[in-house]
């Protein structure tokens, strides 16, 4: 079972099942977990996130570096809003290879950058996310 502070590689079926989380798979970092587990997603650091007014509006920027995370190049984590799994067991098969989660102190910069009030928690229909994440499954 992964924890809080593992990133994992899946799709996401938001805003729906055919939009690019769905179709490619991202990073994400759990930043909840328990039975209902939430992650932030991660990708690939573009210029245009640094334009204001535009999304994501806060997030942490991240360069590869095995000692804090997994990532492979510079990294934008959206800490606008978080993916709500509830039951859908995430596997360890999905965490990813070169290191499993993020060091604590990046933990804690994603913990209090996400701690805003327009920050969106959504959910996410299990039975898309099983159907887009073979290797899930669901639990209970």
């Amino acid at each position: 079972m992964i924890e809080c502070k593992d990133v994992v590689r899946m799709r996401v079926p938001f805003p729906s099942i055919s939009s690019n989380l769905a179709v490619q798979a991202h990073m994400y970092v759990c930043i909840e977990n328990g039975s209902t587990k939430e992650f932030v997603k991660c990708q690939t650091f573009k210029p245009v996130h640094k334009i204001k007014h535009k999304y994501p509006l806060r997030f942490v920027e991240e360069e590869a570096n095995i000692q804090r995370n997994p990532f492979s190049k510079k990294t934008t984590i959206d800490c606008d809003k978080a993916f709500v799994l509830d039951g859908v067991v995430v596997g360890l098969d999905l965490l990813t290879t070169s290191r499993r989660d993020v060091c604590e102190d990046l933990f804690n910069i994603i913990k209090s950058e996400t701690n805003h009030s327009q920050f969106r928690k959504e959910q996410v229909e299990p039975n898309e996310v099983l159907n887009l994440n073979t290797r899930m499954q669901a639990s209970g």
